[in-house]
């Protein structure tokens, strides 16, 4: 089976996705929800970590985020692993390195709070109601060398929501992304510590 995510990014600073080191990591934004006051855990990393639409260590899962009409990036999810294990320890040297386990406890630390990134007390609830980091070594991160593919722009979403393919049609936009990889990196369009926000 293959089954795709896409969804529209308000803002490309290189921290969601964190693509480094040949990583691409999806680990804050893309969380949970506050509603009527209670945590839900939800949102596109959430549906990926418990297998919602499907499970990325038997099916083929791709996310394709799309900033302005454009292909951003396009993953193959290769890897899902809870919070807690990436900010243990695999995201360190990281630029999505926000959180750090104390005691067992995931808690916002010092990085990029300067930049005012991801302080708000809610947006920190919403990240860690997300549970799960997806990871991927397989993608095309295009960042602000992003295309318009015409042939696809009409899958997208209208606004902020995730829409999922699945089998043929899925098949049809992976096949139409791939061949936009060209084994270079791309910068982000608006680098985190030069614009210092990420929405």
């Amino acid at each position: 089976m293959t089954c795709l995510y896409i969804y529209r990014m308000t803002d490309d600073s290189g921290f969601a996705p964190c693509v480094e080191k040949g990583l691409l990591s999806l680990a804050c934004c893309k969380g949970g929800q506050i509603r009527n006051g209670k945590i839900v855990n939800t949102g596109l990393r959430h549906r990926i970590g418990i297998h919602r639409e499907a499970n990325y260590a038997t099916d083929d899962v791709y996310i394709l985020g799309v900033y302005k009409n454009k292909m951003l990036y396009f993953a193959k999810v290769t890897n899902v692993v809870m919070m807690e294990e990436y900010f243990g320890g695999m995201s360190k040297g990281r630029t999505d390195d926000i959180y750090s386990l104390v005691r067992g406890k995931l808690i916002r630390n010092q990085n990029l709070r300067n930049e005012d990134v991801h302080t708000e007390p809610d947006r920190v609830v919403k990240d860690l109601a997300g549970k799960y980091v997806v990871l991927s070594d397989d993608y095309i991160y295009l960042g602000e060398d992003a295309v318009v593919i015409d042939g696809i722009t009409q899958y997208y979403p209208n606004f902020q929501e995730t829409k999922v393919y699945t089998d043929e049609l899925a098949q049809k936009i992976v096949n139409e992304c791939m061949k936009y990889r060209d084994n270079k990196e791309h910068a982000p369009t608006a680098p985190i510590y030069k614009k210092g926000k990420c929405r």
